[in-house]
This record gives C-alpha cells, sequence and structure tokens, in this order.
C-alpha cells in the first residue's frame, strides 16, 4: 500500500553565484537532488521511519543520470519508482543566485511532468491514501477529478504555482476548494490571490486571510509564512506556529522548505489526523531541509544530524508552540517512529 504520492517533478539541479565586483568567488555546485516532488517526497518521508517505505513519486531517469544521485534517493528508504528512457536526458534546471541574493532558475533540459496516464500504468500509485500537487489550478482539477474516478477517497494537498496566484484566475480557484483537502500557498501568493499589494507581517491579519480561504471553500488552508512560520484554519479554528528556526543563522538555503514542508504536513494529517499537529510536522522538516544545500542528509533516523523525535522535543521548548499543542491536544510520540 502507498500512503502518499507526489506528482511533482524530480530535477537535478546545479547552482551557479554571481558576485560584485571585489567580492570574494563562490563555486557552483552540480548534480544537486531537487524539484518539487522531491522535496515533498523527503518531507513526508522524514516523518515516520516505518512508513517512508510507503512513500512515492516518479523518478525519470534520462540516459546522463548520475550513480551517486541514485544513492542518495535510495538512501530516504522510500518507494519510488524509477523509470528509465535511454533515449533523452534527466531534466536539469540552473538557479542562479545573483549579486543580490535572488534567485533565478532556468530548465536546461526538457522537462518531464507526471501526467494522469502515468499512474494508470502504476495502479499502486494511482490508489495512494494521499497526494501531493504542484501545478496549475486547471490541471490539479483534472488530476484530481481523474484519480478520484478511480480512487474516491483520496486526499489531496495543493500547491499552487506563483504564476496562477493573480486575482484573474480567482474563479477557477474558487471552484477547485472543496475538492482538494489542503490548500496551501505561500503568504506572497495568497494575497497576490485576493488582490491584496501589501503583504501583512501581522500574525492576527495572517490569521485572518487564511479564514477567508476557508470560508470560500478551502478545507484546510495553511498559509506558509517564511520566518513567521505557518497558519493553519479549518472550519472551526486558526492557529499560528512560530518557525522551526527562530535564529536565522541556522538556514542555510529556503530552497524547498515549502515543498517538503507539503510531504510532512499530509504525512502529519495521515498519521494524527490533526491540522495542528500536520502543521507542526511541516515546520519540522522544512526546518531540517533549510538548513543545508539540497536535500538532509540521513543516517540511523537522523535528518542533519538529529531524529525527528529530537527536533521536535527542542520545537516545543518554545512556549508558544507548547501551549498550541496543550490547546490542540496535539500527541507527536509517534513522531520519526
Amino acid at each position: 500500500m502507498v500512503v502518499f504520492t507526489s506528482l511533482g517533478m524530480f530535477i537535478i539541479d546545479e547552482n551557479v553565484y554571481e558576485t560584485a565586483p571585489g567580492q570574494p568567488l563562490r563555486a557552483p555546485e552540480y548534480n544537486i537532488v531537487g524539484g518539487g516532488g522531491s522535496y515533498a517526497v523527503v518531507g513526508a518521508a522524514m516523518i515516520s521511519a516505518n512508513l517512508a517505505s510507503q512513500v512515492s513519486g516518479i523518478i525519470d531517469q534520462g540516459k546522463d543520470f548520475p550513480p551517486p544521485v541514485r544513492r542518495e534517493l535510495d538512501s530516504w528508504g522510500t518507494a519510488l519508482v524509477f523509470r528509465t528512457d535511454p533515449e533523452r536526458l534527466t531534466t536539469r534546471g540552473r538557479n542562479t543566485y545573483d549579486r543580490y541574493g535572488t534567485r533565478h532558475f532556468d530548465y536546461l533540459t526538457p522537462k518531464k511532468r507526471i501526467e494522469l496516464a502515468d499512474l494508470h500504468q502504476l495502479p499502486s500509485l494511482l490508489h495512494s491514501k494521499c497526494f501531493h500537487v504542484i501545478c496549475s489550478v486547471d490541471r490539479c482539477q483534472e488530476l484530481v477529478d481523474g484519480i478520484r474516478a478511480v480512487n474516491c477517497d483520496s486526499q489531496f494537498i495543493f500547491e499552487p504555482l506563483p504564476t496562477d496566484c493573480v486575482a484573474s484566475r480567482w474563479e477557477k480557484l474558487h471552484q477547485l476548494l472543496p475538492h482538494i483537502d489542503v490548500f496551501t500557498p505561500n503568504l506572497e501568493e495568497a494575497c497576490s490571490l485576493m488582490g491584496m499589494s501589501v503583504v501583512p507581517t501581522d500574525v492576527s491579519a495572517i490569521e485572518s486571510l487564511a479564514r477567508r480561504y476557508v470560508d470560500l471553500g478551502a478545507v484546510i488552508c495553511v498559509l506558509r509564512c517564511g520566518a513567521l512560520g505557518c497558519v493553519v484554519a479549518t472550519a472551526t479554528n486558526t492557529t499560528h506556529l512560530p518557525a522551526y528556526h527562530q535564529d536565522q543563522a541556522g538556514v542555510v538555503d529556503v530552497t524547498g522548505g515549502g515543498n517538503s514542508f507539503c510531504g510532512g504536513f499530509m504525512m502529519g494529517l495521515y498519521i494524527s489526523r490533526n491540522p495542528v499537529a500536520a502543521a507542526i510536522c511541516g515546520n519540522l522538516v522544512s526546518g531540517c531541509v533549510i538548513e543545508a544545500l539540497g536535500m538532509p542528509q540521513v543516517e540511523a533516523r537522523k535528518w542533519n544530524g538529529r531524529t525527528m523525535a529530537e527536533r521536535w522535543e527542542q520545537y516545543v521548548s518554545n512556549a508558544a508552540v507548547a501551549q498550541v499543542a496543550v490547546a490542540a491536544d496535539v500527541d507527536m510520540g509517534w513522531i520519526g517512529v
């Protein structure tokens, strides 16, 4: 049985850094595991070692697929499906960081996205309990309808594309919201969809924004707010949780933080049936992912050197987190097991 499947893509990244005159040069980095699907899979796998073997996604290997990348993916202990096509190159992308630290992304080889037809060729994935979808609103509706036609009880977490998060796309999204289980834009995207020109930094204003999405049809709305943590809203409750890293000195590279949050959240929701516990899971895994360049390294159930139980112990030492956990009747004794 497959519990979680990401329909996001796998990409091999390279990072290139531009520097201003007089600044030290930084060497480029190559063969970095990336892609929204990859990060969501690792986020889900981190939540439960016993269920990691029921976490899946599709990895399309071209004729240039590097063996070290395969070994890294295998280290997660998941049920990833590897498809090899000797007639094409693996999907690759380049992250260019300009002198101001802004990231610019370009594809270096043709991308290969996951289609509904691919799932029909892989029945175990088609009948997954939970799906992570990162795409346009129109394509999300197509995937949800197609999967639910044969897997009516499946649950979906939808991570919208930034290009779709504009006010002109609101009506399409409004039609989709009741059909997905979790809607999770980041804060800037959520504001853009509502036509808001100013992004709030006050927690109460962010909570109000999340509730607006619930009032408009979202079952669960989770706003991912970077250093401000996240806000999770349902019809009965709205909760803010601070970020795992309160000291930004521990943050190395935020790439994949949002995607991994989605995987962690959905796996946490599947296990606990508690949206607040799920949001805690999302914060824990995204906090781990952004501690290093690329994917977190795992050894003996330790991700970047710490178990998930150890990370929860540190996180709940924050008085605000402890208060929320008590109020929401959160039991995290299963985390990482």
